[in-house]
């Protein structure tokens, strides 16, 4: 593969350049320790207007500074072609509107204070959905339904407004589409719109059959003639001592001792940003929901933002976005605030630490019961989520394809989408409604369009990288790192390269995987069988 300069080393002798681009990663750093500060607490008066007024006064900044480093040096021959083309196809983007930016922080304020008709906060209903008793889960999730459709009135109307200005920008910006548009924003060269049809055969060939096994496991397991949508998170592998309880300190100590196990340098990372207080981890009343792991570039350094729910899923989620810390290390010498990481990387890395630490969860699971079922739930939640991933995207490409479409259209949509890309197990007869609605609780559709195909993306390449190091882990990690590190100058399919990974996987690439990961599942269930003999002999001798 061949090497490739960073913009760090082209600025390594020109002193205004090296300025500017500091002037760059100190405005990025003050903006998103603004914005972690206002979601830390969306009720906040004084963070929500230090945000708004550092969007205000910092962006238009910022994005000026860009710009100009990036028409200053865009001819110059020591930048590199792929660079180049990211420059340029950025300079032909629109930013946000402060307007389309205010709608996006409503949607997040609505989404993060809602409560339901008794007033309880949605946000603590959420691990309610993993509770073994089905009146539990099933009154948390109607509960949660029932908020989101008290608030459809204003949810619709800010999102068609989205829509619209989206289009707006588009249109201004002398794209066919938003899509088109979004592509640009999100720095996508490496693949077209036209290749994410490839993810979507590959899910419904190869993931659906696999989820529609599981979903009839679920069924079995829970004697039920059928399936509802506030069943998915129940299986006979969740019945686990799933509750991780105790401090954020003692939860931040496991993870230490599992990251240590896989590689010690993620353990120093992890031990970086606990002596900087770079982690919020804990559940709040008015913090905003979901998890993220943020760069701070001047720092040099990642802040975990997430919500503890005091379930195994904790750990899972922890791990993913350890994986973006990870990653930010690996390519911190040549991060020059530019141009955006690459999602299907970052996502990669996230994702790929969830598959690697899996061999080290007996330090937090004690029985090996447990531990078995822990990583068939793994997988089982994998091959649950990948449709919704190709369904959400597909959705996406609808809405502005068609930006004049109206809400009942847009449900329509939704609902149909599900019906092609997802399995027919499910009984949608009680919330006939949600089905076509629930992508009013997907934040990504209003603050991050058209992020989400990278899950897919990434999540396949990570069971590609897990399958290899299960044969080889010293190599495995060896080439995953040197990967990370080339994600500002290489391509996307370069990277995954490097990792021994394919983007666009093959047909054959995909039934040796799918045969590796059957090989997996029925390993983990014949360990959980020869337990169960075991326990008989026991009780019999």
């Amino acid at each position: 593969m061949k090497s490739q300069s960073s913009v760090n080393d082209v600025f390594y002798h020109d002193e205004d350049g090296t300025c500017q681009i500091a002037s760059v990663l100190q405005i990025e750093e003050t903006l998103l320790k603004q914005k972690i500060t206002y979601l830390q607490d969306v009720t906040d008066s004084d963070a929500s207007n230090t945000y708004e007024q550092g969007r205000q006064q910092l962006l238009d900044k910022l994005d000026t500074l860009r710009r100009s480093v990036k028409m200053n040096l865009i001819s110059r021959d020591d930048v590199p072609l792929r660079t180049r083309a990211l420059w340029k196809q950025s300079l032909r983007a629109t930013r946000v509107t402060e307007e389309e930016a205010r709608l996006i922080q409503e949607y997040l304020r609505i989404e993060a204070t809602m409560l339901t008709q008794s007033g309880e906060a949605v946000s603590d209903l959420y691990a309610a959905l993993f509770d073994a008793d089905e009146p539990t889960r099933k009154q948390a999730f109607l509960s949660i339904e029932e908020a989101f459709r008290t608030n459809e009135s204003v949810i619709q109307r800010l999102f068609s407004q989205l829509v619209d200005m989206r289009q707006v920008r588009a249109s201004a910006s002398h794209q066919a589409s938003y899509e088109e548009l979004a592509f640009s924003e999100l720095g996508r060269i490496d693949y077209s719109s036209k290749d994410v049809n490839h993810y979507a055969s590959i899910v419904q060939t190869y993931f659906r059959p696999v989820k529609q096994q599981f979903q009839l496991e679920q069924q079995t397991f829970l004697g039920k003639q059928a399936l509802h949508p506030w069943d998915v998170r129940q299986s006979a592998y969740t019945q686990i001592d799933h509750r991780i309880t105790g401090s954020d300190a003692s939860f931040l100590d496991k993870a230490q001792a599992i990251l240590e196990s896989v590689h010690p340098s993620f353990a120093d990372i992890l031990q970086e940003m606990r002596q900087a207080v770079h982690l919020d981890i804990d559940a709040r009343s008015n913090k905003a929901g979901g998890g993220f792991c943020e760069y701070f570039p001047v720092e040099r350094l990642s802040f975990l933002f997430m919500n503890r729910m005091q379930t195994f899923d904790d750990l899972v989620i922890f791990m993913h976005e350890m994986g973006h810390a990870v990653h930010h290390d690996a390519m911190k010498e040549t991060y020059d605030g530019l141009q955006p990481i690459p999602l299907e990387v970052g996502e990669f890395a996230a994702m790929s630490l969830e598959l690697l630490t899996m061999n080290e969860w007996h330090q937090v699971i004690p029985d090996r019961r447990d531990v078995a079922r822990a990583k068939l739930e793994q997988i089982r939640s994998i091959v649950e989520f990948l449709p919704q991933t190709i369904i959400v995207d597909r959705f996406q490409s609808w809405l502005y394809a068609h930006p004049d479409h109206l809400p009942e259209e847009r449900q329509a949509s939704f609902a149909r989408l599900r019906e092609t890309y997802d399995t027919d197990i499910l009984d949608w007869s009680e919330t006939p409604d949600w089905k076509g609605l629930e992508w009013m609780s997907v934040i990504h559709l209003f603050e991050t369009p058209f992020y989400y195909i990278e899950y897919a993306i990434a999540q396949l390449a990570a069971l590609q990288l897990y399958h290899r190091y299960t044969k080889d882990p010293a190599q495995t990690m060896k080439d995953f790192l040197a990967a990370l590190a080339l994600s500002q100058t290489h391509s996307v399919q370069e990277v995954y390269a490097r990792a021994g990974v394919s983007f666009l996987p093959s047909d054959a690439k995909m039934r040796e995987l799918l045969t590796f990961l059957e090989g997996q599942i029925e390993a983990w269930i014949n360990e959980l069988d020869q337990l169960d003999d075991e326990d008989v002999k026991k009780r019999k001798s």
